[in-house]
């Protein structure tokens, strides 16, 4: 049965304009400005303590700032308690009603409004009904949340935050308890969701995969302050500097130097920084072209669609390769055998000021 349940005309921007946060003398939050359009599905991505969770928790007027504004459609919330701004806000260990059927803690927040806004036994049945169903769990009414799954609770969380029809829907980590399989899953049914209620959305993550297969656009935060703003692809593979290629995935460190357009990988730690990604690099057992280096194979790991190998360069540092099963078939490659890697694909990063841009 397909849900009725749409958020309709309830869909609005939000603005985040020089927000400042400290907590003491640490700074969790530095001069952030971000512009999310309405129905936009966007993620806060970033390491531990880069202030995604603070930024979220100032948009739904758990955190106030020390200085800039949150608008909704242009208009300026900041001094806006929680209650008033009409978020939804979901955290990372679902925080049901133990002693609440699943029924009952979808409609909470539909009987706990004032008598005048309160809708009514029938209202609030429908918009519970239609809402199980958008979350696939109407069979599982009647059942309280320990007699569920975490990937069940997280859903049922999310219908819970949905049911007061809010403006913003604000996610912290939604999937941060539940284990790697059930996350993939519901990252997936997420993004369905996003699309069938149409609500604008944030959520927090530090997963990478997460947030690039999820969001419409990812904003990747360090340090308090935001990095880079752009789709999945602008930020995978037009990173603004080496913390943004860094964290997006697993990366080989290399130094070395641009001579006549051509990178040449060195032993030595000087020169500018060279990226490579496991699969950018090739194994052969014969040199070709003037940019290679001799290695050692050290571990070969088989298992999965692309096989994984790390290597030894000839200056002793750990290199790590990823192919796929086809090709390491080919190669019939054995663990102790010196080979050649030739790197097809780099990205080039010149020191500034802590941090690395790309080199031009």
């Amino acid at each position: 049965m397909a849900s009725r349940y749409h958020q309709g005309g309830n869909v609005l921007s939000i603005t985040v304009a020089n927000v400042t946060k400290r907590f003491g003398t640490f700074t969790a939050l530095d001069d952030v400005s971000l512009e999310i359009s309405a129905g936009r599905l966007v993620a806060l991505l970033g390491p531990s303590g880069s202030g995604k969770t603070t930024l979220l928790r100032i948009i739904a007027g758990l955190e106030f700032a020390e200085s800039g504004a949150i608008r909704f459609d242009g208009q300026d919330i900041s001094d806006r308690a929680a209650g008033e701004r009409r978020v939804g806000f979901v955290f990372q260990h679902y925080a049901l009603f133990r002693h609440m059927t699943v029924f009952e803690n979808v409609a909470f927040g539909l009987r706990v409004r004032p008598r005048g806004e309160r809708p009514t036994r029938q209202q609030i049945r429908d918009r519970v009904g239609d809402l199980l169903d958008l979350i696939q769990l109407r069979s599982q009414a009647g059942r309280y949340p320990s007699q569920l799954s975490g990937g069940q609770r997280q859903r049922v969380a999310l219908a819970r935050a949905l049911a007061v029809e809010p403006r913003v829907l604000l996610l912290d980590e939604p999937f941060g308890a539940l284990d790697a399989k059930v996350r993939q899953e519901l990252r997936r049914w997420l993004r369905q969701l996003h699309d069938d209620v149409g609500v604008t959305s944030v959520f927090v993550t530090h997963d990478q995969e997460e947030a690039l297969e999820v969001a419409d656009q990812v904003a990747v935060m360090n340090q308090g302050r935001i990095v880079q703003v752009g789709t999945p692809d602008e930020v995978y593979n037009h990173p603004a500097n080496s913390f943004v290629y860094n964290f997006l995935g697993n990366v080989n460190l290399f130094h070395g130097r641009v001579d006549n357009g051509m990178t040449y990988i060195n032993q030595d730690a000087t020169g500018d920084l060279i990226f490579a990604r496991p699969h950018a690099l090739e194994i052969t057992r014969n040199a070709n072209g003037p940019n290679h280096f001799r290695a050692t194979t050290k571990h070969i790991n088989a298992a999965g669609p692309l096989v994984k190998i790390e290597v030894i360069t000839e200056w002793g540092a750990p290199v790590h390769i990823e192919m796929a099963q086809e090709r390491f078939r080919d190669l019939a490659l054995n663990k102790g055998e010196e080979v050649y890697i030739i790197p097809r694909d780099l990205a080039i990063f010149e020191a500034t000021h802590g941090d690395f841009t790309p080199s031009r």
